[in-house]
Protein backbone atom coordinates (compact mmCIF):
# COMPACT_ATOMS: atom_id res chain seq x y z
CA UNK A 1 0.00 0.00 0.00
CA UNK A 2 1.51 3.28 -1.10
CA UNK A 3 1.20 6.53 0.78
CA UNK A 4 -0.28 8.28 -2.24
CA UNK A 5 -2.84 5.64 -3.05
CA UNK A 6 -1.07 3.83 -5.87
CA UNK A 7 -1.71 0.15 -5.47
CA UNK A 8 -4.70 0.66 -3.16
CA UNK A 9 -7.64 -1.45 -4.20
CA UNK A 10 -11.25 -1.06 -3.12
CA UNK A 11 -10.80 -3.48 -0.21
CA UNK A 12 -7.90 -1.40 1.12
CA UNK A 13 -9.98 1.77 0.82
CA UNK A 14 -12.88 0.13 2.69
CA UNK A 15 -10.63 -0.36 5.69
CA UNK A 16 -9.08 3.07 5.88
CA UNK A 17 -9.68 5.18 8.97
CA UNK A 18 -11.20 8.60 8.45
CA UNK A 19 -7.75 10.16 8.79
CA UNK A 20 -6.20 7.86 6.18
CA UNK A 21 -9.15 8.37 3.84
CA UNK A 22 -8.74 12.15 4.09
CA UNK A 23 -4.99 11.78 3.45
CA UNK A 24 -5.73 9.76 0.32
CA UNK A 25 -8.18 12.37 -0.96
CA UNK A 26 -5.68 15.17 -0.33
CA UNK A 27 -3.09 13.12 -2.23
CA UNK A 28 -5.41 13.14 -5.26
CA UNK A 29 -6.81 9.61 -5.04
CA UNK A 30 -10.17 9.77 -6.86
CA UNK A 31 -11.09 6.28 -5.64
CA UNK A 32 -10.79 7.54 -2.06
CA UNK A 33 -13.26 10.32 -2.89
CA UNK A 34 -15.71 7.73 -4.21
CA UNK A 35 -15.15 5.61 -1.11
CA UNK A 36 -15.99 8.58 1.10
CA UNK A 37 -19.18 9.25 -0.84
CA UNK A 38 -20.18 5.57 -0.78
CA UNK A 39 -19.43 5.27 2.93
CA UNK A 40 -21.58 8.23 3.96
CA UNK A 41 -24.20 8.51 1.20
CA UNK A 42 -26.87 6.51 3.04
CA UNK A 43 -26.59 8.53 6.24
CA UNK A 44 -26.68 11.77 4.27
CA UNK A 45 -29.79 10.66 2.36
CA UNK A 46 -31.56 9.75 5.61
CA UNK A 47 -30.69 13.09 7.20
CA UNK A 48 -31.80 15.09 4.17
CA UNK A 49 -35.03 13.12 3.75
CA UNK A 50 -36.02 14.30 7.23
CA UNK A 51 -35.42 17.93 6.35
CA UNK A 52 -36.84 18.31 2.85
CA UNK A 53 -38.65 16.75 -0.11
CA UNK A 54 -36.93 14.07 -2.24
CA UNK A 55 -36.20 16.48 -5.12
CA UNK A 56 -34.70 19.10 -2.83
CA UNK A 57 -32.78 16.40 -0.92
CA UNK A 58 -31.19 15.22 -4.18
CA UNK A 59 -30.12 18.75 -5.12
CA UNK A 60 -28.75 19.45 -1.66
CA UNK A 61 -26.95 16.09 -1.59
CA UNK A 62 -25.12 16.84 -4.85
CA UNK A 63 -24.08 20.27 -3.64
CA UNK A 64 -23.02 18.85 -0.26
CA UNK A 65 -20.69 16.32 -1.91
CA UNK A 66 -19.24 18.99 -4.19
CA UNK A 67 -18.43 21.21 -1.20
CA UNK A 68 -17.17 18.35 0.99
CA UNK A 69 -14.80 17.03 -1.67
CA UNK A 70 -13.51 20.52 -2.44
CA UNK A 71 -12.90 21.31 1.23
CA UNK A 72 -11.23 17.96 1.98
CA UNK A 73 -8.99 18.31 -1.09
CA UNK A 74 -7.99 21.80 0.05
CA UNK A 75 -7.21 20.69 3.60
CA UNK A 76 -10.07 22.64 5.19
CA UNK A 77 -10.98 19.67 7.41
CA UNK A 78 -8.89 20.32 10.52
CA UNK A 79 -9.92 17.17 12.39
CA UNK A 80 -10.07 14.26 9.94
CA UNK A 81 -11.31 11.93 12.70
CA UNK A 82 -14.51 14.04 12.70
CA UNK A 83 -15.22 13.51 9.01
CA UNK A 84 -18.84 12.35 9.56
CA UNK A 85 -19.66 15.44 11.63
CA UNK A 86 -17.97 17.62 8.98
CA UNK A 87 -20.17 16.13 6.24
CA UNK A 88 -23.27 16.48 8.42
CA UNK A 89 -22.59 20.15 9.15
CA UNK A 90 -21.96 20.99 5.51
CA UNK A 91 -25.24 19.27 4.59
CA UNK A 92 -27.11 21.29 7.22
CA UNK A 93 -25.55 24.48 5.86
CA UNK A 94 -26.51 23.50 2.32
CA UNK A 95 -30.15 22.95 3.35
CA UNK A 96 -30.26 26.42 4.91
CA UNK A 97 -28.60 27.96 1.86
CA UNK A 98 -31.03 26.20 -0.48
CA UNK A 99 -34.07 27.62 1.28
CA UNK A 100 -32.53 31.09 1.59
CA UNK A 101 -31.83 31.08 -2.12
CA UNK A 102 -35.36 30.02 -2.96
CA UNK A 103 -36.99 32.45 -0.53
CA UNK A 104 -35.54 35.38 -2.53
CA UNK A 105 -37.15 34.29 -5.81
CA UNK A 106 -40.76 34.42 -6.91
CA UNK A 107 -40.84 30.64 -7.00
CA UNK A 108 -41.24 29.75 -3.34
CA UNK A 109 -40.61 26.16 -2.27
CA UNK A 110 -43.73 24.16 -1.53
CA UNK A 111 -44.65 23.48 2.07
CA UNK A 112 -43.62 19.89 1.37
CA UNK A 113 -40.10 21.12 0.61
CA UNK A 114 -39.77 22.69 4.04
CA UNK A 115 -40.53 19.77 6.33
CA UNK A 116 -40.70 16.03 6.13
CA UNK A 117 -44.16 14.68 5.47
CA UNK A 118 -46.04 13.55 8.55
CA UNK A 119 -44.05 15.49 11.14
CA UNK A 120 -45.66 18.28 13.06
CA UNK A 121 -43.60 20.93 14.89
CA UNK A 122 -43.93 19.15 18.24
CA UNK A 123 -42.63 15.88 16.78
CA UNK A 124 -39.80 17.72 15.07
CA UNK A 125 -38.88 19.40 18.37
CA UNK A 126 -38.93 16.07 20.24
CA UNK A 127 -36.75 14.42 17.60
CA UNK A 128 -34.28 17.31 17.76
CA UNK A 129 -34.17 17.08 21.59
CA UNK A 130 -33.54 13.35 21.46
CA UNK A 131 -30.82 13.79 18.86
CA UNK A 132 -29.15 16.41 21.06
CA UNK A 133 -29.27 14.04 24.05
CA UNK A 134 -27.63 11.35 21.93
CA UNK A 135 -24.94 13.73 20.70
CA UNK A 136 -24.25 14.94 24.26
CA UNK A 137 -23.95 11.38 25.48
CA UNK A 138 -21.63 10.42 22.66
CA UNK A 139 -19.37 13.41 23.32
CA UNK A 140 -18.98 12.27 26.96
CA UNK A 141 -17.46 8.91 26.00
CA UNK A 142 -13.74 8.49 26.56
CA UNK A 143 -13.04 6.08 23.70
CA UNK A 144 -12.87 7.65 20.22
CA UNK A 145 -13.84 4.35 18.59
CA UNK A 146 -16.97 4.09 20.76
CA UNK A 147 -17.87 7.68 19.86
CA UNK A 148 -17.46 6.88 16.17
CA UNK A 149 -19.59 3.73 16.39
CA UNK A 150 -22.37 5.50 18.24
CA UNK A 151 -22.33 8.58 16.02
CA UNK A 152 -22.53 6.45 12.91
CA UNK A 153 -25.22 4.14 14.28
CA UNK A 154 -27.52 6.53 16.15
CA UNK A 155 -26.96 9.90 14.50
CA UNK A 156 -26.09 9.00 10.91
CA UNK A 157 -28.21 5.83 11.06
CA UNK A 158 -25.71 3.65 9.24
CA UNK A 159 -26.30 -0.09 9.19
CA UNK A 160 -24.62 -2.25 11.84
CA UNK A 161 -23.04 -4.51 9.20
CA UNK A 162 -21.50 -1.53 7.38
CA UNK A 163 -20.01 -0.12 10.59
CA UNK A 164 -18.64 -3.51 11.65
CA UNK A 165 -17.06 -4.00 8.23
CA UNK A 166 -15.54 -0.50 8.13
CA UNK A 167 -14.08 -0.78 11.62
CA UNK A 168 -13.22 -4.48 11.49
CA UNK A 169 -15.47 -5.20 14.48
CA UNK A 170 -17.16 -8.37 15.50
CA UNK A 171 -20.91 -8.24 15.90
CA UNK A 172 -20.43 -9.09 19.58
CA UNK A 173 -18.09 -6.11 20.21
CA UNK A 174 -20.50 -3.81 18.41
CA UNK A 175 -23.36 -5.07 20.60
CA UNK A 176 -21.33 -4.45 23.77
CA UNK A 177 -20.61 -0.84 22.76
CA UNK A 178 -24.28 -0.25 21.97
CA UNK A 179 -25.38 -1.83 25.27
CA UNK A 180 -23.00 0.34 27.31
CA UNK A 181 -24.21 3.41 25.43
CA UNK A 182 -27.84 2.59 26.18
CA UNK A 183 -27.05 2.29 29.89
CA UNK A 184 -25.23 5.64 29.85
CA UNK A 185 -28.06 7.21 27.89
CA UNK A 186 -30.63 5.96 30.40
CA UNK A 187 -28.73 7.48 33.34
CA UNK A 188 -28.10 10.69 31.36
CA UNK A 189 -31.80 11.05 30.54
CA UNK A 190 -32.88 10.33 34.13
CA UNK A 191 -30.39 12.88 35.44
CA UNK A 192 -31.43 15.58 32.95
CA UNK A 193 -35.18 15.03 33.22
CA UNK A 194 -35.27 15.37 37.00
Amino acid sequence: MSVHGKGLDDTDLDRLSYEALVDQIQAGNAKAEMQMVNRFAHGLRVMLSRKCSPDVAEDVSQETWRVVIEKVRNGDLRQPDRLPAFIHQIARNQVVMYFRKHSDTQEQPDDNDLVSPGLNPEQTYEINQLQQYVRDLIEQLDTPRDREILMRFYVQEEEKEEICKDLDLSSQHFNRVIYRAKMRMRSYLVKNLD
